[in-house]
C-alpha cells in the first residue's frame, strides 16, 4: 500500500519547488487513476525482464532472486471467485477488475478445486474461429468431463450444462482503505474535510501498489503535471515522505 496522503505532500511540495504552483486534490486525483494503471503495468514488465534473465542465467536465484521476488509482488494480485449465477445459459459476466485469467474450473468451488481430482479444468480459448473448429471437431468437441471456456465481452462455457464456475484471475489494481483492507470498487483518492480543510480519512483511498513502487508513482505523477525533476530532489523528497510514520 502507498500512501494517498504521502504522495499528494511529496507532488505538492515539488510544484512549490519547481514554481508550478499549488496542486489541487481535483487535480491530484484526476490523476491519480492512470498513474496507478500505468505504475502496474511497468511492475507486469518487470516480472517479464526477470523472466530474461533467467534465462540468461542472470538472475541470482534462490531468496535473492529479483524473478522470485516480483512473483511475490505480483501474487497479491491474484483472486479466486466462484460465479454461481450465470448472465444466460453458460453464460458468465466477467469480474469487473478482471486483468488476466489464470484458470477456470467448471461446476465447482475453490474447496473443491484444492481438494479434488475429478476438477473439471477449463481449455480456455479466446479465438472464435478456433472454438468454432473445435465444436465441429468429433475428437476435440468440448464435454463436461472437458469443457471450454470461451472468453470474450463475458465468459462462456461449453458445453452449456455448467451451472458455476470457479475462476482464479489476475486483478486490476484498485485502491487500499486505511492501511490494508481492499475496496474493489474505488480509486486512489485524495478527500478533503468538509470545512474544506485537512484531510477526510473516512473517504481517503490509498494506491493499491506495494510500497517499493513510491517512487515510480511520484515520476508517473510529474511527469504528466510537466515537473521538470533532478534526480537527487525526487530521491530527497521520497526518503523523508516514506521516514514519517
Amino acid at each position: 500500500m502507498i500512501s494517498v496522503i504521502k504522495v499528494f505532500n511529496t507532488l505538492r511540495d515539488l510544484c512549490n519547488e519547481d514554481q508550478r504552483g499549488f496542486i489541487t486534490p481535483e487535480v491530484f486525483n484526476s490523476f491519480a487513476q492512470l498513474v496507478q494503471e500505468n505504475v502496474y503495468e511497468k511492475m507486469k514488465g518487470d516480472l517479464l525482464n526477470t523472466v530474461r534473465l533467467r534465462k540468461s542465467n542472470m538472475d541470482l536465484g534462490g531468496v535473492d532472486s529479483r524473478h522470485r521476488e516480483l512473483k511475490e509482488v505480483m501474487s497479491d494480485y491474484i483472486r479466486e471467485e466462484t460465479m454461481d449465477t450465470p448472465a444466460s445459459g453458460s453464460t458468465f459476466n466477467k469480474p469487473h477488475d478482471l486483468d488476466k485469467i489464470i484458470s477456470i474450473h467448471a461446476d465447482t468451488d475453490k474447496s473443491e478445486v484444492r481438494s479434488s481430482d475429478s476438477s473439471f479444468q477449463c481449455d480456455i480459448v479466446h479465438d472464435l474461429e478456433k472454438a468454432s473448429m473445435l465444436m465441429r471437431s468429433n475428437l476435440s468437441s468440448p464435454t463436461e468431463a472437458f469443457p471450454m471456456a470461451l472468453v470474450h465481452d463475458k465468459i462462456e462455457i461449453l458445453p452449456d450444462t455448467v451451472s458455476s464456475i470457479h475462476l482464479m484471475y489476475y486483478r486490476r489494481p484498485t485502491s487500499i482503505r486505511g492501511a490494508s483492507e481492499l475496496d474493489r470498487n474505488s480509486f486512489p483518492n485524495y478527500a478533503v474535510g468538509a470545512s474544506g480543510f485537512g484531510v477526510d480519512t473516512s473517504l481517503t483511498r490509498n494506491f493499491d501498489l506495494p510500497t517499493e513502487y513510491y517512487d515510480e508513482v511520484i515520476l508517473e505523477f510529474a511527469e504528466m503535471m510537466g515537473v521538470r525533476l533532478r534526480d537527487p530532489m525526487i530521491a530527497g523528497y521520497s526518503t523523508q515522505e516514506q521516514a514519517q510514520p
